[in-house]
Formats: C-alpha cells, sequence, structure tokens
C-alpha cells in the first residue's frame, strides 16, 4: 500500500518541483514605438503646434485625436496577445509624444486598464514639441531618473533629450535610454554630424553613470541605421550589442524609405544579456497586415496617420519593436 501511495504522490512533487522552479525566473518584455506626432488639440504657446490643432489644414479635432488613441490602443493590444502572453510590455520607450495629457489619455484606454506604468517624462526644448518618455510597470523598482539635454554648440535649432532611467528588477539593476536623434533633413551626410554628436553624449553619460554589473537598454528611433557611423562607431563598443545586427531579430526593418525597409528603431543592449543565465527569447518589429498597406507600386509601407495635409487614418510610419528576455535563476 506503501508503495502505491508514493507512486501516485511522485508525479505531483516533480510538478511541483519544476513549477517552483518557472516561478522563480523573470521574464522582461520591452518595446519602443514612434508613434508618429501624438498632438492633442490644445495650443500650446511655448512650442510650434500649430500644424495640429483644428483650425490648421490638418483639421486635427477631437475626433481625429480619439482616433489615432484607439489606432495605437490596438497595435498595444495586438502585439501583447501575440509576443508576450496578454501580458503587457514591463517597460515602454515613446517617442513623438506632445505632453504627459497624450501619455495619459493613451493610458486610459481600454487596453492600459488596471496597468499601474509609472510615466517618466518632461518637455523637451523641441521646437515642435515633441518627447521622448518611459514608462514602467510596479514589477520594476525606480532608482533614478535623469533627462539628457543634447546642447550641440554648432546647431541653433534644439533637439529631444535622451529620457534615462535606472531601474531595478529583483536584485538586478536596468539602465535605459530612450532615444530620438535628429532628423535626416537636408540628406544623411549633411547632417550626420548631428547624430555622431548626440552619440558621444550619450557614450560619454554610459560610461560615467553606468557600471559592468548592471544591465542597459538603449532604444529609440536613431534616424540612422546600425552600420551609419553614430551606432557601429561611436556608440556601439564591446561592451553592448546591437540587437538589430543580430540573428536573432524578426522582420526586415522598423521603415520604409521609399521601398527600402531598414532599421531606423533600434535596441541596443549589454553583452551581460548574453550571459548563461539569461535567455534571449525573441525580437523585432512587431508587424501585422492591419497596421501596413500596399501603394500603388505595390510596395509595403507601415500604415501612417497623415501623408502631407492629408488624414489616412493610420496608426504610425514606424512599426514597434522589442525584445524579450528572461532570467533564469
Amino acid at each position: 500500500m506503501k508503495k502505491i501511495i508514493l507512486l501516485l504522490l511522485f508525479p505531483f512533487l516533480v510538478f511541483s518541483q519544476t513549477e517552483k522552479s518557472n516561478v522563480s525566473n523573470e521574464e522582461l518584455f520591452v518595446m519602443f514605438y514612434n508613434v508618429e506626432n501624438l498632438f492633442d488639440t490644445i495650443d500650446s504657446p511655448k512650442t510650434n503646434d500649430s500644424e495640429f490643432l483644428p483650425n490648421s489644414k490638418k483639421n486635427w479635432n477631437t475626433y481625429r485625436y480619439d482616433y489615432k488613441l484607439s489606432q495605437i490602443e490596438k497595435v498595444f493590444a495586438s502585439l501583447t496577445t501575440e509576443e508576450n502572453n496578454n501580458n503587457m510590455p514591463d517597460i515602454i520607450g515613446l517617442c513623438e509624444v506632445e505632453n504627459r495629457l497624450v501619455i495619459e489619455d493613451l493610458l486610459n484606454t481600454p487596453t492600459f486598464n488596471n496597468q499601474d506604468y509609472t510615466i517618466v517624462h518632461q518637455d523637451s526644448p523641441d521646437s515642435r514639441g515633441i518627447d521622448c518618455a518611459l514608462l514602467f510597470n510596479p514589477k520594476l523598482k525606480l532608482v533614478k531618473t535623469d533627462f539628457i539635454v543634447i546642447e550641440n554648440p554648432v546647431e541653433d535649432r534644439p533637439t529631444r533629450d535622451i529620457v534615462y532611467v535606472k531601474l531595478k528588477l529583483k536584485d538586478k539593476v536596468i539602465n535605459v535610454f530612450v532615444n530620438h536623434w535628429p532628423s535626416r533633413w537636408g540628406g544623411q551626410e549633411k547632417s550626420n554630424h548631428k547624430r555622431v554628436f548626440v552619440a558621444k553624449v550619450l557614450k560619454d553619460y554610459i560610461n560615467l553613470n553606468t557600471s559592468e554589473d548592471e544591465f542597459t537598454i538603449i532604444m529609440g528611433d536613431f534616424n540612422d541605421y546600425p552600420s551609419n557611423e553614430s551606432i557601429s562607431k561611436y556608440l556601439v563598443s564591446d561592451q553592448l550589442l546591437n540587437l538589430m545586427s543580430t540573428d536573432l531579430i524578426l522582420g526586415k526593418g522598423s521603415y520604409n524609405y521609399k521601398g527600402d525597409w531598414n532599421w531606423l528603431d533600434q535596441i541596443i543592449i549589454s553583452k551581460n544579456f548574453k550571459d548563461p543565465n539569461i535567455k534571449l527569447l525573441s525580437a523585432g518589429a512587431f508587424q501585422r497586415d492591419f497596421m501596413l498597406y500596399e501603394n500603388k507600386n505595390g510596395e509595403i509601407y507601415p500604415s501612417k496617420s497623415f501623408g502631407g495635409n492629408t488624414w489616412y487614418g493610420g496608426f504610425s510610419d514606424h512599426l514597434p519593436i522589442y525584445f524579450k528576455s528572461e532570467f533564469i535563476h
């Protein structure tokens, strides 16, 4: 009789031990999204937001603003379901948000219900008033925030601050940087020095404010590709790994320029994410048919909100990017 009892109990014991070991592991899901001009409809006297007001040529009104929020929400809902087992991201980087209000309005949409995100944001010196922001859930504890000001002495036009947040995930320290580097206005070659300058500022800041036993995540819209010198020469080093240059990455790119997909949006991580006790589970651009459109030449692009002053009612001209890792205990 004792033997029968032991045999009946044994599968339960094995299951309990396995379940316990899995529970101790910690997954981290990180994403970044350039949400393409998420402006409210209120005039801001300190910035040039006249393009996105009800009396503008874009006719940016409450209906279009609410519709834009619902479109972005739809992307988050799909990404959460298909890439993260119905769990919302632990860390969200955003760019092209006008202010804290638009972030709060996004968090008030149904998909974000019951998600207690902390918002890290401040108005940047960008003349149009578009900023970067970072959101994180209660799984992570806040240690420090900073906003890295980019003061290029040869440029009159200010650019976006880099949002920096130091977080703790149990016993691990994670440094997160959210970027939106100067645009390619005037061409890549002519504007290249602006992004090289930002890369140097960021690299110096990382060297001074982080340590090798901490984890680092650098994400954003860099307005350069992984092969451009601002990224490959000045930012990425022996301690960093650009996920968009690895075989792990899924997708052809986050942005389509004149028919060519590439990675303007990137996630760069410290190489200790490849330690034996960490699994890199997935990474890439999140792309589904409902987020895309096909032009008359048969080319596929992200479905955007506007083309000039024409409202298309899409999502964004960029695709969101993400990566998922697991800390094994």
